[in-house]
């Protein structure tokens, strides 16, 4: 049954959109549940269309349903075409358009229907510390830079970059950005809650200001794409934080012990070039003040400089009933009239070859000492690997020590040996006294450490003689005098 809050689905549940019937997936690992997912605003269906590819039925919590999602849909549909954008492919419902469908399931009310885009969120690989091979982690942040540089290049910006919003396809290291519906672009309307930035991707300034502008993704892109890349070394993994590398309470603090080892990780590993542009990011006081996206762009492109392949990404208007939206740069002709389109290399899908530095990195004079140092996951603290509670923030973060296991039972002696220590009787039950008013008192006797303890009842204690009582025979022989006294008395006066 489905209420205007939630929907519930069976697997292979029909849902008629538009005369067409597709049906409720079912979850790749949990057999007979329907494939869910549960996001910040809403929640994600995937069905199967008639020619079986596999779809997106997104519906959003109450708060988020208001009709300026129709406004972003027509927006967003001109950048479908874009590299990373797939996601703006959808078709959204309102009570004009779908009123059959609406009236059956009051949640899809302002949902939308868009193509379901395969792979894991960066999330997922941080969170599982899915381990991945340098040419992997290279080509996914190539990809990922070329994207991002691409949409500041026409006045885009997605606002909310983090792991949670960001699909990487591991075959071929393709990169999509999902939970668009906030993007900033010219024209776009402001969204119900301005964008803030999620924990271990957020610039200082943005919990205040916000992040809905056009380098709205700058810093969270850094961050991102510099994960990406240092991913790929075992330190990295081992002293990331739970659902993101950074802990939110560390972020642009100068002496973060995980910002030292990206930062290190990336000029020994990679460029001192992109340490330097990791360094710059860190220490922006704005997000205007972050290096633009395209020169992480540029910096990853000078390490492939043995991948000959190159694919130009440039915005082509979308072709089909698009509506007419204002151009970016003012032109009447389309969203991308009037800007240059960048030439972005993108890495071939079948080359397997680890690209070489531009130039050889120098190492630092004196590398991190990480041995026997716990971080702590919610401030970053260095702590003993030891401590249970972090020095610094008091966090719980566990000693991972087992307890002693417990010391094994003497074996007893092999056959024909005589043990020279004469086994203890079993110890002896006391016999009960079935005499109620007396009481029994026992007590254990014997070595615990040589031959065991041994129950013996206590001697009854011996009855005192009891002296007689000298003051009571006086009384008695005072009484009796008093008795023949009165009885003379009265023989005399009678």
């Amino acid at each position: 049954m489905s209420s205007r809050a939630h929907i519930r689905v069976e697997v292979n549940q029909s849902i008629v959109i538009g005369g067409l019937s597709y049906r409720v997936a079912e979850h790749p690992a949990l057999a007979g549940i329907p494939y869910v997912q549960r996001g910040g605003r809403g929640f994600v269906i995937q069905l199967i269309a008639p020619n079986a590819d596999r779809m997106a039925l997104k519906y959003f919590k109450l708060k988020y349903r208001v009709p300026e999602l129709v406004k972003v849909a027509e927006a967003l549909r001109q950048f479908a075409d874009l590299k990373g954008l797939r996601a703006a492919q959808r078709t959204v419902f309102t009570r004009h358009t779908h009123a059959e469908l609406i009236a059956q399931y009051p949640a899809l009310d302002y949902g939308m229907l868009m193509p379901w885009l395969p792979g894991v969120t960066w999330y997922d690989v941080i969170n599982t510390r899915m381990p991945l091979s340098t040419t992997e982690g290279l080509r996914i942040a190539r990809n990922t830079a070329a994207i991002m540089a691409n949409l500041e290049a026409h006045g885009i910006a997605h606002c909310d970059i983090a792991g949670a919003n960001v699909l990487v396809e591991r075959k071929s290291s393709q990169v999509e950005l999902v939970d668009i519906e906030e993007m900033f672009a010219p024209n776009m309307p402001m969204p119900v809650e301005m964008p803030i930035g999620q924990d271990g991707y957020q610039h200082k300034l943005s919990r205040e200001q916000g992040q809905w502008c056009a380098e709205g993704d700058r810093f969270g892109a850094a961050i991102l794409i510099a994960e990406m890349l240092a991913w790929t070394h075992p330190k990295i993994r081992q002293f990331s934080a739970d659902e993101h590398y950074f802990a939110a309470a560390e972020m642009q603090d100068p002496s973060s012990m995980r910002y030292k080892l990206l930062h290190e990780v990336l000029s020994e590993r990679f460029s001192t070039q992109l340490a330097e542009l990791l360094r710059a990011a860190w220490h922006s006081s704005t997000l205007a003040a972050c290096p633009p996206l395209a020169e992480w762009h540029n910096a990853l492109e000078a390490l492939s400089e043995q991948i000959g392949t190159h694919s130009e990404i440039a915005p082509t208007q979308p072709s089909g009933s698009s509506p007419s939206v204002p151009s970016l740069g003012g032109s009447p002709s389309g969203v991308i009239s009037g800007r240059r389109a960048i030439v972005v290399q993108m890495p071939s899908e079948n080359s397997d070859a680890v690209p070489a530095a531009a130039a050889p990195s120098p190492r630092p004079a004196q590398a991190l000492q990480l041995e026997g140092v716990k971080l702590c996951r919610n401030c970053g603290a260095p702590n003993d690997v030891k401590e249970q509670f972090c020095v610094r923030c008091g966090f719980y973060i566990g000693t991972g020590a087992r307890r002693p296991p417990p010391k094994p039972a003497p074996l007893p002696p092999p056959a024909g040996v005589v043990s020279l220590n004469k086994p203890a009787p079993p110890p002896q039950a006391v016999k009960l006294n079935r005499n109620l008013s007396e009481i029994v008192s026992a007590r254990r006797v014997g070595d615990p450490n040589s031959g065991g303890m041994v129950r013996v009842e206590t001697a009854k204690p011996k009855s005192d003689q009891v002296e007689a009582n000298a003051g009571s025979t006086i009384v008695i022989g005072i009484m009796l005098g008093l008795l023949i006294v009165i009885v003379l008395l009265v023989v005399i006066s009678g």
